[in-house]
């Protein structure tokens, strides 16, 4: 239990990469425009490390910061404008709600705060796809909300999670450094497990292309050798 490749140790150790991961990507937000980069990032080591892929957790964040950073920025250019029109939209239904109060107003309230929860949801599965796979950011996002739609027990999971642990970092700020370590590993091992099987047919599409490269150059060898022979 307490040796070196014990259980304890090796929970110890992948706390501590939560820690130094969360650390680091929070620092590398700070700039903002760096926000997509990071987050894209930071599940990218995330999920190497609840799948106990062989990892380096700072040498792995940063080799995925610099990969996906156009993709990472653009996506996060998205879902800010979206943001805001969401957010212009749920204080235009609030005034109105004050105002006249009617049953219109109440869902139309209602619906922007839905549409809010949805954007949040679609933005981890997003940018936790767009660390695991190649894609158009229009096709990440896209997939994103599908993703969302078609897991709502892992999605409803997340945004629990998550808002939980938002809710207390706004009230105790330096919690951050546990709330966020903490919240990466939880969304991260509901994620592992959505993307699974996606990850296993692109194993097995790419395994079958191998296949077909190698049988192509041994069938052109063979011809190459028979031609030799006559």
């Amino acid at each position: 239990m307490f040796s070196i490749n014990g259980k304890l140790f090796n929970t110890l150790i992948k706390a501590g990469d939560f820690l130094i991961l969360g650390l680091i990507g929070s620092l590398m937000c700070l700039p903002l425009v760096t926000v997509g980069a990071s987050i894209t990032a930071m599940f990218y080591s995330g999920l190497k490390l609840i799948k106990d892929e062989e990892s380096y957790v700072i040498r792995d964040y940063f080799h995925s910061f610099k990969q996906n950073f156009k993709q990472g920025f653009l996506m996060q250019l998205i879902y800010m404008i979206i943001a805001a029109l969401l957010v212009t939209d749920l204080r235009i239904c609030s005034t109105w709600l004050k105002s006249s109060g009617g049953i219109f107003a109440k869902l139309m309230f209602f619906f922007a705060i839905g549409l809010l929860l949805v954007e949040a949801a679609t933005m981890l599965y997003s940018f936790a796809a767009l660390s695991r796979f190649e894609n158009t950011v229009i096709g990440t996002v896209k997939n994103g909300l599908l993703l969302c739609m078609q897991n709502l027990p892992a999605t409803l999971i997340m945004l629990f999670i998550s808002g939980l642990l938002t809710m207390i970092t706004l009230k105790y700020f330096t919690a951050y450094i546990v709330t966020l370590p903490v919240g990466l590993y939880m969304n991260s091992f509901v994620l592992v497990r959505v993307f699974r099987p996606f990850e296993k047919a692109a194993a097995e599409a790419a395994s079958e292309v191998a296949s077909g490269e190698v049988n192509d150059v041994t069938s052109s060898t063979a011809s190459s050798e028979a031609g030799d022979e006559e």
